[in-house]
C-alpha cells in the first residue's frame, strides 16, 4: 500500500480544500509535516482513518464536529454544508480513491453526528470503475484491526501493549501475517462442517448420535450467547477505561491535584505489573494442577511397588537370571548346556524341569523392571509438582500482599484529593472513581464470561468425544461417524499449526523488536514479547522487569512497529518470490505518525529520527517545532521527499505571529486571520 494523494474539504480545523501530495522516492521515504499544537496535526492523522474507516481515535473530542467551524456558521439555516477525506492510494499494481463525505441541512447551530458515505473507486490502464461493498475491500487491503500499527500518536502507542489490548495486538499480528484464514477455518468453517455432517443422522439414524447432535447445538448455541456477552461487556470495559483516562488528564492538569495525581499514575503502573505477573503465576499454578495433579495420589502406590519389587530381587525371582524360555530349548533338545543327556524321568531332567518352574518370563522381567523404574520417578515427580506449587503459591502471597498494600496507598491519595478544596478537582475524583468501580465490575463481568466461554469448550469437546466412541449398528451412521471423525481431526491438525505458526511470528517480532530497541536505547534494557503478546521491559544488570519511563515506553512502541513494518516486508518479499501461492500474509504498508518524539530527550531524539526512515517504504510524520530541531531536523530533513507545514490563522489580535525555519529559511507558522483555520502549505525540501 503506497500513500499518492490527501484531499481535506472543509474537514473540522481545515477549512476550503486542502491537498497533501504524498508521493516519496525510494531513497527518500519521508513526508514531513509541521505543525503547533492545536494547528491540526491530530486532525490530519485522523483524516486518513476517518477516510478508511469512518472512525476517530479516542483522543479527538467532539467527534460529532467534522464539518469546519466556519463552513457551518457561514451556511445559513436551510442550506446544504458538507465536509469531506479523499484517499488515493496505489496497491498490488491497482489505483484506489477512498471518498467519505458528510451532507447535511442545517438546522440547528450545533452540529449532530452524521452518518458518512463511502464511495470507493478503483482504476487499471487508466479506466476507474466503483468497488461495490468498497469498506470490505478496504478490509482486505488493510484490516482496520491494524491501524494501529500504521496510523498512531507516538505519545499514546505504549498504550496498546497494556492491559486487555494485548489481545487485539495478537489478533492484529496474526491478520497482518496470514493466519487469521487459519483461524477462520478453526473458528468456523470445520466445525460448522463437523456440524452439518453431525445433523445428516436423521429420524431413522441411531439415537444415541442424535442426542449427542442435539446436545453440542444447545452447547454451541448457548457459547454463541456467552460470546456476544462477553463483547459487550469488553466494551464497557473499554468505555470505562477511557473515561477514568480522561478524568486522569484532567488531574494531572490542575495544579492543586497534579502531584497527588502523578504518584498514584506511578502506584497504578506498579499495580499492573503486578496484577498480570499474579495471572500469570495463577495460570502457572493451574496448569501444574491439570497435568500433574493425579500425582498427589500416587503415595504409597509407589513404596508398594518398590518393596515387591525388593523381595522378588531377595528371592531371586527378579531378576530371575536364567530365563524360561531358555530351559525349555533344553528340555526340548533332550541336552543339558553342560552336554549331559536328559533322558524321560530321569533325575537331571526332573531337576532341570523344578528349575523351570522357578524361572522368570523375559516380559514379565521387563516390565518389572520398567515398572520400578517409573514407580521411583513417580516419588521425585511428586516432590518436584509439590515445589513447584509451594512456590507460586509464594509468589502469590507475595504478589497480593505487595496489590493490598498499593491499594492502600492508592485509597491515601483518593481521600487526599477527595480533600482538596477545589470543586472541580472533587468532581473529577468522583467521576474518576464512579467510572473505574465500573470498569472494575466490567473486568469482573468479563472474567466470568471467559470462565463460562471455558466451561463451555470441555463440554463441547466432551460430547464431540462420545460422538467419536458411540457404538452405533447401522452403515450409514457409521459412515457419518468416521466422516465427523475426519473433519475434527483435520480441526485439530490446523490448531497445532496455528499454535506453531503464532509461536513462529512471536518469535521473529521479539527478535527484531530486541534489534531495533537495542540501537535505540541507551539503558541496560531488554525487551521481551511475551507468549500473550505484551511488551516487557527487562533490567537485564538487575535480572528485573524496568521501571518505565514515558520515554522508554515510546521507543518500545516505536520499535515494536518497526519490527512489525520489517517482518510484514520481508513475508511481502517472499511471497512474490515464491512459485506457489500457499504463502500468505505480509505486505508493504506506510507509517503515518504524530508525535514520534513526546517526552523524549535530545539524545534519544536524535536517535529516532535516524531510524525512523528506516521503519518503512513510506513514512509520513507530524512534528511540532520544539520536536524538529538540531539534528532531529538534520536526519529527517535527508530522508524526506517532501515537507508541509499547517500554517495557524487566528482571529486572536494579540497573539504574535510566528514562522519556523526549515534548512535556513523561514515560513509562516501563525498567522493573523479573519477566522480560525488552517492551510496546508508546501515548502522547498
Amino acid at each position: 500500500m503506497k500513500l499518492l494523494k490527501l484531499t481535506l474539504e472543509n474537514f473540522r480545523v481545515f477549512y476550503g480544500t486542502q491537498k497533501l501530495d504524498l508521493e516519496v522516492s525510494e531513497d527518500k521515504p519521508a513526508v514531513l509535516i509541521f505543525g503547533m499544537n492545536g494547528a491540526g496535526k491530530t486532525t490530519l492523522l485522523n483524516a486518513f482513518t476517518w477516510a478508511l474507516y469512518g472512525a476517530f481515535s479516542d483522543d479527538v473530542e467532539r467527534q460529532e464536529r467534522v464539518i469546519n467551524d466556519h463552513a457551518w456558521t457561514q451556511t445559513p439555516f436551510g442550506g446544504l454544508v458538507s465536509a469531506s477525506v479523499k484517499l488515493e492510494f496505489e496497491h498490488e499494481g491497482l489505483n484506489f480513491t477512498v471518498h467519505r463525505a458528510v451532507t447535511t441541512t442545517k438546522n440547528t447551530d450545533e452540529q449532530s453526528a452524521l452518518t458518512p458515505k463511502l464511495t470507493v473507486t478503483q482504476s487499471e490502464h487508466g479506466v476507474s470503475t466503483t468497488v461495490p461493498n468498497g469498506q470490505d475491500r478496504i478490509q482486505k487491503i488493510l484490516p482496520e484491526g491494524l491501524r494501529q500499527f500504521f496510523f498512531f500518536n507516538g505519545e499514546r502507542m505504549e498504550r496498546m501493549f497494556t492491559g486487555d489490548r494485548t489481545d487485539e495486538v495478537q489478533q492484529a499480528i496474526k491478520t497482518l501475517m496470514g493466519l487469521e484464514e487459519i483461524e477462520r477455518a478453526i473458528g468456523t468453517h470445520l466445525p460448522a462442517a463437523s456440524r452439518k455432517l453431525s445433523r445428516q443422522v436423521g429420524s431413522n439414524g441411531d439415537g444415541r448420535l442424535q442426542a449427542l447432535t442435539a446436545e453440542q447445538d444447545r452447547l454451541e448455541q448457548q457459547k454463541i450467547e456467552v460470546h456476544k456477552e462477553l463483547l459487550r461487556v469488553s466494551e464497557n470495559a473499554a468505555g470505562y477505561e477511557r473515561e477514568v483516562e480522561a478524568a486522569n488528564r484532567a488531574l494531572l492538569a490542575n495544579g492543586k491535584a497534579a502531584p497527588l495525581q502523578r504518584q498514584r499514575a506511578k502506584l497504578k503502573f506498579r499495580l499492573d505489573e503486578l496484577v498480570a505477573k499474579r495471572i500469570e503465576r495463577q495460570e502457572r499454578k493451574r496448569d501444574l494442577l491439570a497435568k500433574n495433579s493425579f500425582l498427589a495420589f500416587t503415595g504409597g502406590i509407589d513404596s508398594t511397588v518398590l518393596d515387591l519389587a525388593e523381595g522378588m530381587r531377595k528371592r531371586r525371582e527378579l531378576p530371575a537370571g536364567i530365563q524360561r524360555d531358555y530351559i525349555d530349548g533344553l528340555l526340548e533338545d533332550g541336552q543339558c548346556m553342560c552336554g549331559r543327556d536328559l533322558p524321560e524321568g530321569s533325575e537331571a531332567r526332573m531337576a532341570l524341569e523344578e528349575r523351570r518352574y522357578n524361572a522368570g518370563l523375559a516380559d514379565v522381567e521387563s516390565r518389572w523392571m520398567y515398572l520400578r523404574g517409573k514407580t521411583a520417578d513417580l516419588t521425585l515427580a511428586r516432590a518436584d509438582l509439590l515445589a513447584k506449587l509451594r512456590e507460586c503459591v509464594a509468589d502469590i502471597e507475595d504478589i497480593e500482599a505487595s496489590i493490598k498494600q498499593i491499594d492502600a496507598e492508592m485509597s491515601d491519595i483518593a481521600r487526599e484529593l477527595e480533600g482538596v478544596d477545589v470543586m472541580d478537582v472533587q468532581r473529577l475524583e468522583e467521576r474518576r472513581k464512579e467510572f473505574d468501580r465500573k470498569r472494575l465490575d466490567a473486568l469482573q463481568q468479563h472474567r466470568v464470561a471467559q470462565s463460562q466461554l471455558t466451561e463451555l469448550d470441555e463440554q463441547i469437546e466432551k460430547v464431540r468425544r462420545q460422538f467419536h466412541s458411540a457404538r452405533v449398528q447401522d452403515e450409514e451412521s457409521k459412515r457419518i461417524q468416521r466422516q465427523v471423525l475426519l473433519v475434527d481431526e483435520v480441526l485439530e491438525a490446523f490448531q497445532r499449526i496455528l499454535a506453531v505458526k503464532t509461536e513462529e511470528v512471536r518469535q521473529q517480532l521479539d527478535a527484531k523488536v530486541k534489534s531495533v530497541f537495542g540501537r535505540i536505547c541507551i539503558r541496560p534494557f531488554t525487551p521481551s514479547l511475551t507468549t500473550s503478546f505484551a511488551l516487557e521491559l527487562v533490567n537485564h544488570s538487575a535480572g528485573v522487569a524496568a521501571a518505565r519511563s514515558t520515554g522508554e515506553n515510546q521507543i518500545l512502541g516505536l520499535s515494536f512497529v518497526g519490527a512489525v513494518s520489517e517482518l510484514t516486508k520481508e513475508t511481502y518479499d517472499r511471497k512474490q518470490k515464491a512459485t506457489d501461492a500457499v504463502l500468505g500474509g505480509g505486505g508493504v504498508y506506510p507509517v503515518v505518525m504524530d508525535a514520534p518524539f513526546g517526552n523524549l530527550d535530545v539524545a534519544y531524539q536524535n536517535d529516532i529520527a535516524e531510524s525512523l526512515p528506516k521503519l518503512t517504504s513510506q513514512i509520513v510524520t507530524l512534528l511540532s517545532k520544539s520536536q524538529s530541531r538540531g539534528m532531529v531536523l538534520e536526519h529527517l530533513g535527508q530522508a524526506a521527499s517532501r515537507m508541509y507545514v499547517l500554517r495557524s490563522y487566528t482571529t486572536n489580535s494579540d497573539a504574535d505571529e510566528d514562522s519556523i525555519t526549515i534548512h535556513g529559511r523561514e515560513f509562516p507558522y501563525v498567522s493573523h486571520g479573519e477566522f480560525n483555520h488552517t492551510v496546508l502549505e508546501e515548502v522547498p525540501v
